[in-house]
């Protein structure tokens, strides 16, 4: 994958190259930003692993089959907010095929308990707000911040880890965790302020 493509592009750019069908490298990069968000999400909806890429997929390929022909108008509303709509359909689809394929007795999450779109909106943000987090990081180690620091910070500010547990388990005192914490947030802020506007309607 071209990464300076992906890492330098705007949503919009991407979707504009998109309308070319020999631009793979403006559909893997786009695919890149997309993919973890909507498997965060399918997972939150209790999407097995086993079906995850499958829906996944699907719902980037008739996203792309629909922007192509002019089916979604951004003018209309954000793009993550179409993307949801496919992808919680492809879920609703998946969902009504397993319960086609199982035992009556085999207990299933019915389609109609699945969230709306406003729900799924909510866990579409936190997973890309998650997704920018993630990537931010990744730049921090790129940029040789050590390690250990960073797996502190993601412990204890992410996964809400105790401090005296992350500190057991990183070798470090108390003050170190909370240190680490602070050193990262202060560097991390103005990265992750950089990628939100590349996922711009994301």
């Amino acid at each position: 994958m071209d990464s300076t493509f992906e890492a330098t592009k705007t949503t919009t750019a991407l979707l504009e190259a998109l309308i070319d069908p020999a631009n793979d490298a403006a559909w893997r990069a786009f695919v890149a930003r997309c993919t973890p968000i909507m498997c965060g999400v399918a997972r939150r909806m209790n999407v097995h692993d086993g079906d995850l890429e499958d829906v996944v997929q699907s719902s980037l390929w008739t996203f792309l089959a629909s922007w192509r022909q002019g089916q979604y108008d951004r003018a209309r509303g954000r793009l993550s907010g179409f993307l949801i709509t496919i992808l919680r359909s492809r879920i609703i689809d998946q969902r009504r095929h397993r319960q086609r394929r199982v035992q009556a007795s085999e207990s299933l999450d019915s389609v109609s308990e699945i969230a709306d779109d406003s729900a799924v909106a909510k866990l579409w943000m936190d997973e890309r707000q998650l997704q920018i987090v993630l990537a931010a990081l990744e730049e921090l180690r790129r940029c040789g911040v050590d390690d250990r620091t960073i797996k502190a910070f993601e412990l204890y500010a992410l996964r809400g880890v105790p401090v005296a547990e992350v500190a057991a388990n990183l070798g470090m005192t108390a003050d170190d965790v909370y240190s680490a914490k602070y050193r990262v947030s202060k560097r991390l802020r103005p990265i992750a302020a950089r990628l939100d506007e590349l996922y711009e309607d994301v």
